[in-house]
């Protein structure tokens, strides 16, 4: 870890057989970057040219950004928590980052999230604008999920959703003012002083739920978290990771998001919650499914998440939170 004064901002971006999308991002990136910043790539074993690739361009590129973007190579793929947590202890810095391989950072949006968060200490997590290429907004702040959610989730039915809104992961753009209470980490702008508060991300979930978690552990600890709707970001979505690709084709899901999921709701109450939260999404499975059977039009399935659901269920640890020593361990080198 570097000793000297801690730089203004890292950034950090998490690669995994998308170099050409981390190229993409760093063009973007790079020119809007304030004077005491620098950038940490890390690959995590992609095993293929992502290395080579990445290191042509910052090789290929002007001193002042060569200077600036870092390329870190992780000897395994530990998932989404553990590449950042890398790229978090590799610079020193006041504020982090988290930045997708598959994101286009607009103009003039890394100084408007740096101002949001400058203007209030207890500001501890803010999130931009995450639209689609064509400029179309997609839902980046969201409610917490909670067994009601997952009834929601299960639903599928406009109805349902709408009288159980304030139940709802989803906080739409058009909706008032609300308490979020988390926002996605494909782009999150995150304050030093409370990652050495309360922590790293958790490696135990590979990928999805992370920052749902993360962000709770933030609400415990006494701070916010907002969103910058005026610093926008476009989110590629699908580019990391198959799961929004299935879910929307309507394909299987792989088994990293339900392991994920099943941890979250045992951290939330131990395998009571998960129990509860399935148990609830099999209720609004079988209000969708009566609604279909009468003739009605109902919301899609993914094919075996009736199952999937209670992935890792007999081998899940029991909830345990991080303590204070811990904390102290995992973020000593920050």
């Amino acid at each position: 870890m570097e000793s000297r004064a801690p730089l203004a901002l890292a950034v950090v971006i998490v690669n995994y057989r998308t170099p050409d999308l981390v190229v993409d991002c760093l063009e973007s990136l790079v020119p809007q970057l304030p004077s005491r910043a620098g950038v940490v790539v890390v690959d995590n074993a992609s095993g293929d040219h992502s290395i080579e690739t990445l290191q042509a361009w910052i090789d290929g590129a002007d001193t002042a950004t060569a200077e600036k973007v870092h390329l870190l190579a992780s000897p395994n793929n530990g998932g989404f928590s553990a590449g950042n947590n890398l790229g978090i202890k590799r610079l020193h810095a006041e504020f982090y980052l988290l930045l997708n391989s598959d994101t286009i950072v607009h103009p003039g949006a890394i100084s408007l999230l740096l101002d949001r968060i400058q203007r209030d200490a207890k500001i501890a997590a803010v999130g931009p604008r995450l639209e689609y290429l064509d400029g179309r907004p997609q839902v980046s702040r969201f409610r917490r999920r909670g067994v009601t959610s997952e009834f929601i989730r299960g639903a599928q039915i406009q109805g349902i959703s709408r009288i159980l809104r304030r139940k709802n992961t989803p906080i739409e753009l058009d909706e008032p003012e609300q308490k979020i209470d988390w926002v996605s980490f494909a782009c999150v702008l995150l304050r030093a002083e409370v990652i050495k508060k309360i922590g790293l991300m958790d490696e135990q979930f590979f990928m999805y739920f992370e920052d749902i978690e993360y962000c709770l552990r933030i609400q415990r600890a006494g701070y916010t978290i907002e969103q910058a709707l005026e610093a926008r970001v476009v989110h590629l979505r699908g580019g990391t990771s198959s799961v929004k690709k299935n879910s929307d084709k309507k394909k299987r899901i792989p088994a990293y998001f339900y392991q994920s999921r099943t941890r979250y709701f045992t951290l939330l109450g131990g395998k009571t919650r998960l129990i509860s939260a399935n148990l609830a999404w099999y209720l609004g499975r079988a209000i969708r499914l009566l609604k279909f059977l009468r003739g009605k039009t109902a919301g899609s399935r993914i094919p075996g998440e009736w199952r999937d659901i209670w992935k890792d269920f007999l081998m899940v640890q029991p909830p345990r939170f991080t303590s204070t020593d811990e904390i102290s361990h995992r973020t000593a080198d920050l």
